[in-house]
């Protein structure tokens, strides 16, 4: 079992297409933003995950190896951040190119990673943030995922 993080950040950067956001290709990255980078960012933070339904147990079933098996439903947190300053486009234009894009790369391999049974597009929220310079534009969102185990 590969870290769910680490599989959805691969799947997008591995599918970005420049052409769907201004021709922008973001640094996509785990953890948090680089307050030092000159590139617009992606990153892919903080997994967290339940044993879904199961009884008491948790368990819903057996594995084909006669184990008992579980479900396991989690998320993680994905960030577009950006600056005036980096970008020739309009800040908040592109901000929304960018959610559309994590939008259809998550619709389009919904069940494209091995390791998972599932990911899902689970929405999020823009933020902006004057009171730093230059000012920040992110966009907080969450894709869902379930697996195995």
């Amino acid at each position: 079992m590969n870290d769910p993080k680490l599989a959805i950040k691969n799947l997008i950067r591995d599918s970005w297409e420049p052409a769907n956001t201004s021709n922008v290709t973001p640094n996509i990255h785990t953890g948090w933003v680089d307050a030092k980078s000159t590139l617009i960012q992606v990153t892919v933070t903080e997994s967290s995950e339940v044993s879904q339904s199961g009884g008491i147990t948790g368990y819903i079933g057996i594995a084909v190896n006669g184990a008992p098996a579980q479900l396991w439903v989690g998320s993680v947190n994905v960030n577009c951040w950006l600056t005036r300053d980096k970008t020739s486009v309009n800040p908040k234009q592109l901000l929304f190119q960018m959610k559309e894009e994590l939008r259809r790369i998550v619709k389009e391999n919904y069940e494209s990673i091995s390791d998972l049974q599932w990911i899902s597009w689970r929405g999020g929220m823009e933020m902006v943030d004057d009171t730093q310079s230059p000012v920040v534009y992110r966009w907080a969102g969450e894709i869902g995922y379930a697996y195995l185990d």
